[in-house]
């Protein structure tokens, strides 16, 4: 849900407006946008972004925004609608602001593209002008640093989308091939666990995602079908450490694209988790709810939706050791 990126300071609403996409690594659109933020010069921490809701649910909206925010233990907090839906923002940033209670009002405005408006007793009733650039200094400074931006929360989406046409059908094919060798591979070590026996299988294609090789085909297939094993799910899971997280983003996103989709989703939920570990909220929320569509009883996915849906911050995760917990067992 949040992330470091490099040092800007923000000298107006314009400047914030141009820093959400290096926020957020897309560019939000009909969104509300809340920022914590600490200590005198107002640093900028955890933030999050929500759909505009319908006028109906305004209220309901600003309260979870808050809840967040408080969770989180905000100083002060930012907050931004980036809307053409004018009239609901005026009425959903002031609603948000009024509950705010302890968390001091740092700019409060919304924006339909073109003007701004704020809270401020100054600011005029017909907006100020503002501009939106690419080449803005937060983008280009987050870029530099190998930041990807991408336009939109579809774009973001896209990254999971599984693989269709020709090659759709040849990787279900190869999916079969992989779950009979399994399968065979299970049948003929009785002597040894689970977890042994997919961990061995799985070693080249966990080195050459250690070595930020490309998975060849039938090694993303291995990992999507071994996924599917609860305890060796769970020893690929305890591999998702912070300091791997972003690669292990990259590893499962690929998988769970190549995987038939009724079998994707234990990557999605990896992916979701390795998402959340690196700061992505975005990417982690869609992978939580994606696989949900596909599985609605996968409980890990349900767990994460919780975790994301809670304002958890990734700070608060411990890696553990395979063993060490035994409810990681219970948790198809």
């Amino acid at each position: 849900m949040t992330h470091d990126i490099p040092v800007f300071t923000a000298h107006d609403v314009p400047d914030l407006i141009n820093t959400l996409p290096a926020l957020f690594g897309f560019t939000p659109e009909d969104s509300v946008v809340a920022i914590a933020a600490s200590g005198p010069r107002h640093r900028l921490g955890f933030r999050m972004r929500m759909d505009i809701p319908a006028e109906r649910h305004i209220d309901v909206a600003a309260e979870q925004v808050v809840a967040h925010l408080a969770h989180q233990g905000a100083e002060g907090a930012i907050i931004l609608a980036v809307t053409p839906q004018r009239d609901i923002a005026a009425r959903l940033v002031p609603a948000i602001e009024n509950r705010l209670g302890s968390i001091s009002p740092v700019v409060s405005a919304w924006a339909d593209g073109e003007r701004y408006w704020t809270t401020f007793d100054d600011c005029h009733p017909n907006g100020v002008p503002y501009e939106t650039s690419g080449h803005h200094l937060a983008v280009v400074q987050a870029i530099a640093e190998g930041q990807e931006i991408l336009p939109n929360r579809a774009a973001v989406a896209a990254k999971l989308e599984s693989v269709s046409g020709q090659r759709r059908r040849w990787l279900d094919i190869a999916t079969e091939n992989v779950a009979a060798q399994i399968a065979a591979s299970l049948s003929t070590n009785p002597d040894r666990t689970v977890v042994e026996v997919g961990m061995t299988d799985l070693a080249p294609a966990l080195a050459a995602a250690q070595a930020r090789r490309r998975l060849t085909d039938e090694q993303a297939l291995r990992l999507a079908v071994w996924a599917t094993t609860i305890p060796v799910r769970d020893a690929l899971w305890a591999l998702i450490t912070p300091d791997r997280a972003l690669d292990m983003v990259g590893l499962w996103s690929h998988v769970a694209r190549c995987a038939p989709p009724m079998l994707s989703p234990p990557s999605l939920t990896l992916a979701g988790f390795a998402s959340w570990l690196s700061g992505d909220g975005a990417l982690a929320l869609i992978a939580a709810e994606r696989a949900l569509a596909i599985d609605r009883y996968y409980t890990l996915a349900g767990l994460l939706l919780r975790m994301l849906e809670g304002g958890v911050p990734p700070s608060s995760w411990r890696p553990f050791l395979l063993g060490e917990r035994a409810s990681a067992q219970s948790a198809p």
